[in-house]
């Protein structure tokens, strides 16, 4: 799988590509039934997968689910050719003809396209899936337009419901609709070292603007790039009242681990969350809670999450 934009787009000219649309905000189930359509669409053909993206969300008042990093981490499970990251700002005002003739056929080289049922594009959003077959039809462009994704229920799976289930503190639900774990990924940045002079080191991750769950201790699993292993983890995501009171962070202790891994980028998989966030009158009484949320998250993982790559949602 290859990460290209407009300026290194030269191999798509040599070849024929089906481009798959979306903003794929979280790589949901919806998300990935049409990354998995758009894959079928291009076996035993010799059409290359394109899924084309934008580098910022084409909703901008919105916290993301993932950021680009942690969408390409996603995506590496599927079998894609290619991720194509689009300059938001480069194409939102284009009309409907303009978009399907500049970036569908001269710059994509495409005369396929899969999308959702809910995709919308171009100027003011004035393109919806309707006027994607009707131009793709006037310009000898196939266009493949995939059904909703239902849960159990009966609702559609979508991206907005699992913001709020995850804004809510609504892990496991969450998850159900994502088919993995909601993650956190990143560099590993220095931090105050308060944790580790108490017994617990932890790997700090800067603190962004996206989607979190409430602030607490919670349950994790974690991923060092270059690494094969998944380790049992604690993280902290909060304020850290005791310590540090005002500071947004994002800290893991990684059980049975002693290497330093500053500047290592790693995976986080939320699992659920052990306790609220609390202030302690004292170090001492911090440094037991800690310990007691190490304890239990030890014989939880063990008692009902199992060690085995079965029960486990990446």
């Amino acid at each position: 799988m290859k990460i290209i934009d407009k300026n290194n787009i030269s191999e798509l000219k040599k070849q024929k590509n089906i481009i798959i649309l979306g903003n794929f905000d979280g790589i949901h189930l919806g998300h990935q039934e049409l990354i998995k359509r758009g894959i079928e669409c291009s076996e035993d053909t010799e059409y290359k997968t394109v899924l084309y993206t934008f580098k910022t969300h084409t909703n901008q008042n919105i916290k993301l689910l993932t950021n680009n990093e942690e969408k390409i981490l996603l995506l590496k499970k599927f079998n894609l050719d290619y991720v194509y990251f689009e300059e938001f700002d480069e194409v939102k005002n284009l009309s409907p003809e303009e978009f399907i003739q500049k970036i569908i056929i001269d710059r994509l080289h495409s005369d396929k396209v899969i999308c959702g049922f809910d995709f919308t594009f171009s100027k003011n959003k004035s393109g919806n899936t309707d006027l994607l077959k009707k131009l793709g039809q006037e310009k000898n462009v196939k266009v493949v337009v995939i059904d909703s994704v239902k849960d159990e229920s009966g609702e559609v799976i979508s991206s907005t419901r699992v913001r709020k289930y995850i804004e809510d503190g609504n892990l496991s639900e969450a998850t159900k609709l994502l088919g993995h774990y909601p993650i956190i990924a990143g560099e590993v940045v220095h931090g105050k070292k308060m944790a580790r002079q108490m017994g617990f080191p932890t790997a700090n991750l800067i603190f962004e603007n996206k989607v979190y769950p409430p602030f607490g201790v919670y349950g994790v699993y974690v991923k060092i790039e270059g690494d094969n292993n998944i380790y049992n983890g604690v993280m902290n995501l909060g304020k850290n009242p005791t310590l540090k009171p005002g500071e947004l962070s994002v800290e893991v202790h990684i059980l049975n681990f002693d290497k330093f891994i500053y500047g290592e980028k790693i995976i986080i998989y939320v699992l659920e969350k052990i306790s609220d966030e609390i202030k302690f009158n004292g170090i001492d009484q911090l440094v037991e809670k800690i310990g007691n949320d190490v304890k239990y998250w030890k014989k939880k993982v063990k008692d009902e999450y199992g060690n085995t790559d079965k029960t486990r949602k990446f």
